[in-house]
């Protein structure tokens, strides 16, 4: 057992450059890992995915402010974390179809969670299986 250890903890500003350095350094994060093409592409569309919600939607209307994202190995399982401290969105928001990012993501984790406080912020927390070559969805 090799327990948790975080392999990336990243605070970027919440603006469009900010969703490639992002991709960027969580590629590099799974390749660490020695994660394969294929992991390190789920991860890199996933965050991207979230990264630019958090561009679009957290600051609107607000100071803009900024992206966390934290990756994590946690034995076989890669945990990644994108979150911020933006406007929230409301329950109604979130039962409304949008776009497809949460779509992809359920799609290609094994598993992940969406939490969201109406002016705290919103975290989207994924995991990936790592080393064991499963195809996307089928985790």
């Amino acid at each position: 057992m090799r327990g948790t250890a975080i392999c990336l903890e990243l605070a970027l500003p919440a603006v469009s450059a900010s969703v490639r350095r992002a991709r960027d350094a969580v590629g590099d994060a799974v390749a660490g890992l020695g994660g394969d093409q294929r992991l390190a592409d789920d991860v890199r569309l996933c965050v991207s995915e979230a990264v630019t919600n958090v561009v679009r939607h957290a600051y609107a209307g607000a100071p803009r402010g900024n992206t966390e994202i934290v990756v994590e190995r946690d034995d076989d399982d890669l945990n990644v974390v994108v979150r911020d401290t933006g406007i929230g969105v409301a329950p109604a928001r979130r039962s409304r179809s949008g776009g497809f990012g949460l779509k992809i993501i359920a799609k290609l984790t094994a598993r992940y969670s969406f939490t969201s406080t109406p002016s705290m912020g919103t975290e989207v927390r994924m995991v990936f299986r790592l080393g064991h070559g499963a195809p996307a969805g089928d985790r």
